[in-house]
């Protein structure tokens, strides 16, 4: 018998691999997607979630994208931020060709060419009932002359509305850069930021729960006294309480014992270091 087995796991409750599956709504969470919401309704143009890493900015990302399945809008998702400008543009352009097979990848020469197509390509698709969302991870990273790239895409717009709604994931410290003088023009346009926060210590207990809920088959619980370690140790992090739970459900299964208790959670925290 193993891990799973014994627990009777149909799949593991604390993967790091960002999984809308367990999307928990903490609340700053739940404040994240109804702004989001709020942005794509009231055609806003710009807006910042800022988060720690493991905060969970990613699976928000793909929680946010199953949303919208069911509505008239077209995301398009770059996760990788570290790009020129041309080669932003140039993604922009074939993250757009994997759903419309008309568009031909190899009539764009140059920069120049591809925002002429975009401006009209955006508005076309904004007359069929469509929203264009622009959504960017990690924007922390983005070279300076990406980012002016940004200012220039989010003025694409017709005189009543913004052809591209603009989504810029990234770590609290972006938000010291964007208060430069020299991104000023950017900073202004965000008309919503939002800030992921760890998690309290009553939603930390609440998030174990939830997602054990999700897969196991057996009463498997982390004590008063193991949730409280865990909360202290992990600052409320999501993917270091996934760390220590996947780590302090071994030793229960090396004890075998369904309780997690205080003991094992210290024992996981010296085996991760933390």
């Amino acid at each position: 018998m193993d891990y799973f087995d014994f627990y009777k796991l149909k799949e593991d409750p604390f993967g790091i691999t960002p999984d809308p599956d367990f999307f928990y709504p903490s609340k700053s969470h739940i404040e994240a997607i109804e702004s989001i919401k709020y942005l794509i309704q009231k055609g806003e143009g710009f807006m910042l979630i800022t988060g720690s890493p493991g905060t969970g900015k990613t699976t928000l990302i793909r929680k946010v994208l199953m949303n919208f399945k069911t509505d008239n809008i077209y995301p398009i998702v770059i996760y990788n931020s570290l790009l020129t400008p041309e080669e932003l543009l140039r993604v922009i352009i074939y993250k757009l060709s994997i759903e419309d097979k008309e568009i031909d990848l190899n009539k764009f020469q140059n920069k120049l060419s591809i925002i002429e197509f975009l401006s009209e390509y955006l508005k076309k698709r904004k007359l069929a009932g469509y929203k264009n969302i622009l959504i960017i991870d990690e924007a922390q990273d983005m070279p300076e002359e990406t980012l002016t790239e940004i200012k220039h895409l989010s003025n694409i717009e017709t005189e009543k509305e913004k052809l591209l709604q603009i989504i810029l994931f990234a770590q609290p410290y972006f938000e010291e850069l964007l208060a430069k003088p020299k991104y000023s023009q950017i900073n202004q346009r965000i008309s919503l930021k939002v800030r992921l926060s760890p998690l309290s210590k009553e939603e930390v207990d609440d998030y174990i729960k939830f997602r054990l809920h999700r897969v196991a088959d057996t009463p498997v619980y982390f004590k008063r006294g193991a949730v409280k370690t865990i909360y202290k140790a992990s600052k409320g992090i999501p993917r270091v309480i996934n760390l220590i739970c996947s780590r302090a459900l071994m030793v229960g299964y090396i004890k075998n014992s369904y309780k997690i208790k205080k003991s094992y959670v210290k024992t996981a925290l010296k085996h991760l270091k933390l």
